[in-house]
């Protein structure tokens, strides 16, 4: 029987040492790390369905990082739309946090739907990412009314209290219509619609005095003469629309703006949150999406994770005064 020596058994044990470990950082390397990602595609889930405003404003994004290709793999974007943002907003935040399944939510399910009803996540719980759009509310009239602005409308629900009709649609409408009832001592007669296409069919009917809609459904409509705007929620006047006044210029004091939020579930790691931020960040702040934007009448916003998480956060807190607990 061969010996070997005590010298060649220590030099054949750290060899094999060092195999176990060349092939330890091997496998380390092939997973799911920080450091190597992404490996694959990544989802981004759009809570609403194909052609809506939220889903062709992400298709525009995702278009431009996927050309750039910078990010490594391609970004896929899938519509899980139902229960008014819920669905959509469920799968994103029940999904494993390993920042292949994110997606782009309005904040309306997360500041508050949870409010108003039960809701199979927690809103609390999640990555914020990056803020895409911060888009005021506007409230429009036919192109003929008689109302110029918002005193007129004021003036005329002081005089027929619960007789002006205002066409309204999610929280995120039903609010400023509330906050304006407050904030002027006045009563509408409230009518709901499914979304901005049935509000401007309303107003365009002459079926309602007055509309409650986003910038970007409004525009189209106000650049014909067949709308006209009396008034924006934002705290300045927007450059889309530079002739149209705040409501606080007008003496009623709401500020009101609808977020457009990429998120992840929570728990996502910080190398994997920086990957995806900065890659967004440098989207959004690129030549291609403003002219996007611009052509979709949106208004870009590219706040950073933080500034976008204290927005959700202090939109939730004033959300919570005016509906108080609706469950």
């Amino acid at each position: 029987m061969n010996v070997i020596p005590t010298a060649g058994r220590a030099r054949i044990a750290l060899v094999a040492a060092l195999t176990a470990l060349a092939l330890l950082a091997t496998a380390c390397g092939s997973s799911d790390s920080g450091s190597s990602y992404p490996r694959r595609d990544v989802q981004v889930i759009v809570p609403y369905p194909a052609g809506s405003g939220i889903d062709t404003t992400t298709r525009a994004l995702v278009d431009i990082i996927n050309d750039d290709g910078d990010f490594g793999h391609r970004l896929q974007v899938v519509n899980r739309e139902g229960g008014a943002g819920s669905v959509g907003t469920t799968a994103i935040l029940n999904a494993k946090p390993d920042g292949y399944t994110i997606g782009v939510v309005p904040d309306g399910p997360l500041t508050l739907v949870p409010q108003t009803e039960d809701v199979s996540y927690d809103p609390d719980k999640l990555t914020v990412l990056n803020e895409l759009i911060a888009g005021p509310i506007m409230f429009v009239v036919p192109g003929g009314s008689p109302f110029k602005d918002l005193g007129d409308l004021v003036d005329a629900a002081k005089a027929h209290p619960s007789s002006i009709t205002i066409g309204e649609g999610p929280l995120n409408y039903r609010i400023p219509a509330d906050l304006l009832e407050q904030k002027a001592g006045v009563k509408l007669k409230r009518v709901k619609f499914d979304g901005d296409q049935a509000t401007t069919t309303a107003l365009l009917g002459k079926n309602v005095d007055v509309g409650v809609m986003q910038l970007a459904s409004a525009l189209p409509q106000l650049s014909s003469g067949k709308l006209r705007a009396l008034g924006i929620t934002s705290a300045d006047t927007v450059d889309l629309v530079p002739d149209v006044p705040t409501f606080k210029s007008q003496g009623i004091d709401v500020e009101w703006l609808a977020y457009n939020t990429l998120i992840a579930p929570e728990g996502l790691k910080a190398d994997v949150k920086d990957k995806l931020a900065s890659t967004f960040e440098k989207a959004l702040k690129s030549d291609a999406f403003a002219k996007a934007a611009k052509k979709l009448g949106l208004i870009v916003s590219a706040a950073p994770p933080e500034e976008a998480a204290k927005h959700l956060k202090d939109k939730a807190a004033n959300a919570k005064q005016v509906l108080g607990s609706s469950k």
